[in-house]
């Protein structure tokens, strides 16, 4: 005690009054030096029992993140903020949380955290509306998943969902780029690659390649941060610094392996045409389901008890992706989601960790597919010889179109097993046929059906008995010259509920059911 007194004394001395100058005097001056490093003390423990309190222990990092490179095989989950007490509705949804909750609940952002940490996941990227309108629930619950993430040693990034009803211009989303790396992005928890902010892009192709340059030179004119587009159209790599599917589940469906294995190689190839580095992102889902948000035009990936999401992860992992997304943690409306629920309890966060584990350990797909094999093809079902060309549908919901291709409109959804008599085709479009049904004629696509009967008795079309393919509505784009450009339609503010059903959250509206122009 005397020798922790020593270096005190000299800052303090002059200031302690002497007891008296007896012989007593360096008793009583240690005495009082006691008193006052006991007080000290004790005022210190105090300080630090505030510090320490539940409320600033929630808050406080129990871990810094741990630091992302380029080289790390990252893994990440889609995740949703606008769920509330009466999103819960089986008329609504195909399956319910386990736990149902308020995305607003800081307890439920902790429990998803740590619930996305134990399957492998590196980082939530939180859809984000942008930082403006009264009803938008985005933004502060994204601002508190940065807190929550933040004391669990995790990572939070943006998916910036550029048809936000909060975003009718170019110049709105300007404003709401500049505020998400300026306000957002200097957060502790935002992820960040080799010290780059990354920021994932839903719908970008709402605007022209040329205004995202217009955009970028405003926000980002250093490429100091990494924006990642999404969609079928890599041209807008000329922009953006990688390229991710948000949905590759599609109807009708393609071969998962096809579809990563092509825009793979698109990825590739832009890195040699823009001599700039460009990220592959695949995507890895368990299923799909929205047909109780769409009737009619919705449409049924079943998850196979886990082997859709096996060929999934297989299939993302051949093609060689610098990181790969899960579509998603939280996506309910489409049937897309991890997070434990009433039909399938926490067996696709289990999946998920053991799959993102592979893909970190650099298994490979030998290593994947013997782990978790794909499923043998199911037997067919032998089917009645019939009078008439007829088509039996063999996938759970089939769309019967006004026309041979994804242009035409659906005219109705035809149920598996449903016999069709086969009334023509044309050697034009030689994967469909047309087909009676209900009294009306339409086309189907003819991969997804069984043909049986006197099939050489299916009539050859003349060119103009086949309907001709419908206009597309072109979409005006925003003026480049000028960025605050031309308003966006924009959707009126409703609930938390109508915002989670009817815009941009449920993204397959734009996919499903007209498959993009990867083939038929």
């Amino acid at each position: 005690m005397d020798t922790q007194s020593n270096h005190p004394s000299n800052t303090f001395g002059a200031s302690l009054p002497l007891a008296s100058s007896t012989p007593d005097a360096p008793i009583q001056l240690r005495l009082g030096w006691r008193i006052f490093l006991t007080l000290v003390l004790l005022s210190l423990l105090a300080l630090l029992g505030l510090w320490l309190s539940p409320d600033t222990l929630k808050a406080a990092p129990s871990s810094r993140p741990a630091a992302q490179s380029s080289g790390d095989p990252l893994v990440l989950a889609f995740y949703y903020t606008w769920f509330d007490e009466q999103t819960w509705t089986y008329d609504r949804l195909s399956d319910l949380p386990a736990q149902p909750y308020a995305s607003r609940d800081r307890e439920v952002m902790g429990r998803h955290i740590q619930q996305a940490q134990g399957a492998g996941i590196d980082a939530f990227l939180v859809a984000w509306y942008g930082p403006h309108g009264d009803s938008n629930q985005t933004e502060p619950n994204l601002a508190a998943m940065l807190d929550e993430a933040a004391a669990r040693g995790f990572r939070i990034g943006i998916l910036f969902e550029t048809d936000s009803p909060f975003l009718g211009n170019v110049g709105a989303v300007t404003d709401a780029l500049q505020q998400a790396l300026s306000r957002h992005a200097s957060h502790p928890a935002y992820l960040r690659v080799d010290g780059r902010p990354v920021l994932f892009f839903w719908r970008p192709t709402l605007y022209s390649v040329d205004t995202w340059q217009a955009i970028r030179q405003q926000v980002d004119p250093g490429h100091t941060s990494i924006w990642i587009g999404e969609g079928v159209d890599t041209s807008y790599l000329a922009v953006f610094d990688g390229h991710h599917l948000y949905s590759n589940t599609w109807n009708p469906p393609a071969d998962l392996y096809s579809v990563n294995q092509k825009f793979a190689g698109q990825v590739a190839a832009a890195r040699e045409r823009f001599g700039s580095y460009k990220f592959w992102v695949a995507t890895v889902m368990p299923g799909y389901n929205d047909v109780r948000i769409r009737p009619g035009v919705g449409f049924v990936q079943d998850r196979e008890g886990g082997n859709y999401f096996a060929r999934s992860w297989q299939a993302a992992m051949a093609s060689n992706p610098n990181w790969i997304v899960i579509n998603s943690f939280n996506e309910w409306p489409e049937g897309t989601y991890i997070e434990p629920s009433a039909a399938f309890g926490e067996q696709y966060l289990a999946l998920a960790g053991q799959w993102s584990g592979q893909f970190k350990a650099g298994g490979g797909v030998a290593v994947a597919a013997a782990q978790v094999p794909a499923p043998p093809p199911p037997t067919p079902t032998p089917l009645p010889t019939p009078a008439v060309p007829t088509a039996y549908v063999t996938v759970f919901l089939l769309n019967l179109r006004a026309g041979p291709g994804t242009d035409y409109p659906i005219l109705d959804q035809l149920a598996q097993g449903t016999a069709l008599p086969i009334t023509g085709h044309h050697p034009t479009w030689p994967e469909w046929w047309q087909v009676e049904y209900g009294g009306q004629t339409g086309w189907v696509y003819a991969p997804m059906v069984q043909t049986a009967g006197p099939l050489e008795q299916v009539p050859l079309l003349p060119v103009e008995a086949v309907p001709q393919a419908p206009t597309p509505t072109a979409t005006p784009e925003p003026a480049t010259e000028a960025l605050p450009s031309q308003p966006l339609a924009q959707t009126t503010s409703q609930t938390s509920f109508q915002l989670a059903f009817q815009m941009s959250p449920v993204h397959a509206a734009d996919m499903a059911p007209v498959k993009p122009v990867l083939s038929h």
